[in-house]
């Protein structure tokens, strides 16, 4: 008998999906990683100041940051969890009301939270003057419409070592808003294909060279859509080792090279990140069995590193702004989980009427039938 076990052949890996079959998978976790991995990202600028260089940045030259592969992580999972849910239930008005209950109840009761206690406790200005300043109820408005976003909070933050935004975190939330409704419109339309997300990869990878109107738009939908493509060939995509490593090797010579790093993310990070999320299980698979905080974390670690590097009186090492942050980053996110998330996405099955009523005229074009997947 050979001291180690042989090597799992490619043919012999399980498919992804039969691992989104699986009860089990390290998704939690993962998501957790990358929130944390976001905070980590902004502990360099919030607590030495703008400019700082993070070891990652440093490492793929100027290509990527922690934050931005935080990032890429929660996309790449959302294009897998997005596409199958609504391949599971083709209805557009519980598919919405799912997407409105995951984002806007904690991002609501955050920003409150924010503008009622968090500006009062550290604004310069008095009350008064805070809170009739047109920038404060903006903040609240435009921030959550997520198409108007506003940085500062009047008299908060200013002296900071990255002075005056409040939450850098948020921007993110059109894009991924965005692709839910992109999901939404393929769908219904008929074109969620393997053909038209292929296109829709090729365009992504080429306009990442190009500046202009696009914005993040291209960059962010090559995470977004390489999770969709996954999955649209999840019978065929097998699980191997094998193959995750030779995507890590792809992605850290594009990173070393100082080219197409972002565009590696896409075609191969996705795999190691469901190869990481499926195989192997053990104990991290029961990681968010007591509560989901990943988006509680995202929400309010910027805010929360900004408080701690104003009460700290200036400039500090990054890791001592993460560090005294984290604690109380962790203790908001279980809150908002327990309190406002887990509360409303308990009602995502329980469509209010003025939500019900116009669903019942609108039915997705017909589409084969898949294989049942895995709890969502």
């Amino acid at each position: 008998m050979p001291p180690f076990p042989a090597p799992m052949s490619l043919h012999s890996a399980p498919t992804l999906q039969a691992s989104l079959d699986s009860r089990r998978n390290n998704l939690d976790f993962l998501r957790f990683a990358a929130a944390t991995c976001v905070l980590l990202s902004h502990a360099f600028p919030l607590g030495e100041g703008k400019g700082t260089v993070e070891p990652l940045e440093s490492f793929t030259r100027g290509q990527f940051s922690l934050g931005r592969l935080g990032v890429a992580v929660f996309l790449i999972i959302s294009g897998v969890l997005i596409t199958r849910s609504w391949e599971r239930t083709p209805d557009a008005a519980r598919f919405v009301w799912a997407r409105v209950l995951r984002i806007f109840p904690g991002l609501g009761a955050m920003l409150l939270l924010t503008v009622g206690v968090l500006g009062p406790a550290f604004t310069r200005l008095s009350l008064g003057d805070y809170f009739t300043a047109p920038d404060t109820a903006l903040y609240l408005l435009g921030n959550f419409a997520l198409n108007w976003p506003q940085w500062h909070l009047p008299g908060v933050f200013e002296a900071n070592a990255y002075p005056h935004a409040v939450n850098g975190s948020l921007w993110t939330l059109k894009y991924e808003v965005g692709f839910y409704l992109l999901t939404l419109g393929l769908g219904l339309t008929g074109l969620l294909r393997k053909g038209m997300v292929i296109f829709g990869l090729v365009g992504a990878a080429v306009a990442t060279f190009a500046t202009g109107r696009l914005g993040f738009w291209p960059e962010l939908y090559l995470y977004f859509g390489g999770g969709v493509a996954l999955y649209q060939w999840r019978e065929h995509v097998r699980m191997s080792p094998w193959v995750a490593a030779a995507c890590v090797v792809g992605w850290l010579i594009t990173a070393r090279l100082g080219y197409g790093c972002r565009i590696a993310t896409g075609l191969l990070g996705g795999y190691v990140v469901l190869y990481l999320a499926f195989r192997p299980m053990g104990a991290l698979a029961d990681f968010g069995r007591r509560g989901d905080l990943s988006y509680g974390v995202y929400l309010y670690a910027f805010p929360v590193q900004q408080a701690v590097s104003t009460l700290l009186g200036g400039p500090t090492a990054w890791w001592v702004n993460a560090a005294v942050a984290f604690p109380c980053v962790l203790l908001l996110a279980a809150l908002s989980w327990r309190w406002v998330e887990q509360p409303a996405l308990r009602r995502k099955d329980r469509l209010p009427a003025w939500v019900r009523r116009p669903a019942a005229s609108v039915t997705a074009v017909p589409k084969t039938p898949s294989r049942p997947a895995g709890p969502h």
